[in-house]
């Protein structure tokens, strides 16, 4: 079998062209976006990320001439911005490298090395994106259950990301078959033998994906956009086989996976660094969503006083008010998901998000609307079998609220469950 040490090839001034601009334009995006969170490393983009948060702005401002200022970087959202603005200067880098590069070796008659080396770092690139994404899903970390806001939300006032959310969210098995599926892909571009079938899974796993980021507004899109570019690149090599395999029914000869160096203890050594990048990499992942899984999963402790609860009885100043929908005052329902917020519904439909404070033994919650940490309100509360019942003062009102627990079991979308017969299709 031939290998690339054996045979180097001339290549034509349009293939070393596409090849110059696909490395300086794989190679800028990583740098700039490295998605990973490897020690030691995230300490140098922690430097870099502060200095092109300076610039990029700078650049868009006087450079780009766009007119708005950036103030806000990559966060949850991966589409800021400052993350297109970023982009885009990156392929600015690219074609500006790309003429100086062919400018100053133009004799050069291939780069089979240099290509290997790249798809190199596209494979373990790839590998780390799919197997955190696809531990996300199989630990169920990336779309959790629908929570209680969730379930009592009207299908019109979501987002269509929250919608995504509550799909993806609602199902475990999915969430096993989407997050094994990135698994598997990631995991077969560890080996050279393997890398077509791992390209070509990721590529389908990652296309559907980005037409999910794309058709619910999920703001991941530059990020699964180029993934499905670095899948496309590794499966080039073998662009021909695949065609001829699966269009023209014709045989496909075995491909060069050859080393393009020969040194046993090169060999060895670059193993050995293959081997503790692996077991580094999984290794974090897995201690990371695990912990995770408990922290903000659906495995994490609920709060004491978790649950929806309609009201009851509402008594201000000793009269008890009637449940009008015109009243802006007299609570309609509150709902408890977390330890340290509580969303308040009033009459007129209208929701107050508040921080909350419980205290167990003294059996008291205090309560402060988010957008101002100075209104606290302390209540008093007995909680019993069938709900909860605050007692305390309302800016100058005393107030004593009776609330009813809402059994969240009772929503359609809980407690369908799977049937594998169905006698009518049951879609509400």
């Amino acid at each position: 079998m031939q290998t690339l040490t054996q045979a180097p090839v001339n290549w034509t001034p349009l293939k070393k062209l596409i090849f110059r601009c696909c490395f300086l334009y794989f190679a800028v995006y990583i740098f700039f976006t490295p998605n990973n969170e490897v020690p030691l490393i995230n300490l140098f983009y922690e430097g870099l990320n502060n200095l092109l948060h300076q610039f990029i702005p700078w650049w868009a401002r006087n450079v780009f001439r766009y007119k708005e200022s950036i103030t806000v970087f990559t966060n949850g959202s991966g589409d800021t911005t400052y993350d297109y603005v970023l982009w885009y200067f990156g392929i600015l880098l690219t074609l500006a490298g790309t003429l100086i590069w062919t400018l100053f070796d133009r004799k050069r008659p291939s780069y089979n090395s240099l290509y290997y080396w790249l798809r190199v770092i596209l494979r373990y690139y790839l590998f780390y994106t799919m197997i955190t994404y696809g531990m996300f899903k199989v630990i169920k970390l990336q779309f959790p259950y629908p929570g209680l806001s969730r379930l009592t939300q009207p299908y019109g006032d979501s987002s269509p990301m929250g919608l995504a959310w509550t799909y993806m969210g609602y199902s475990t098995t999915y969430n096993y078959f989407t997050g094994i599926a990135e698994l598997l892909g990631g995991l077969l571009l560890l080996s050279r033998r393997t890398t077509t079938l791992g390209a070509l899974v990721c590529l389908g796993v990652m296309t559907n994906v980005f037409m999910i980021n794309m058709g619910y507004d999920v703001p991941v899109k530059l990020l699964s956009f180029n993934t499905i570019l670095m899948s496309l690149f590794l499966l080039r090599t073998d662009a021909k086989r695949l065609v001829n395999f699966f269009l023209r029914n014709q045989p496909a000869p075995s491909a060069h996976i050859g080393l393009p160096y020969t040194n046993r203890k090169l060999k060895i050594g670059l193993l050995i660094v293959k081997g503790l990048f692996i077991v580094t990499i999984i290794g974090l992942n897995l201690s990371s969503v695990l912990q995770a899984e408990y922290k903000y999963g659906d495995k994490k402790p609920k709060p004491p006083l978790y649950g929806i609860y309609y009201t009851e009885s509402f008594v201000r100043n000793g009269d008890t008010l009637p449940p009008l929908q015109t009243d802006t005052s007299r609570w309609k329902r509150v709902i408890i998901a977390s330890p340290v917020f509580a969303s308040i519904q009033l009459m007129n439909d209208s929701v107050q998000w508040y921080n909350l404070t419980v205290d167990t033994a003294a059996k008291t919650a205090m309560v402060n609307p988010v957008s101002d940490t100075t209104a606290k309100t302390a209540f008093m509360y007995i909680k019993d079998t069938s709900g909860l019942t605050l007692a305390g003062k309302i800016k100058t009102d005393q107030v004593r609220i009776r609330l009813k627990r809402y059994d969240e079991h009772r929503f359609r979308l809980v407690n369908r469950g799977f049937h594998w017969v169905n006698e009518y299709p049951f879609n509400r």
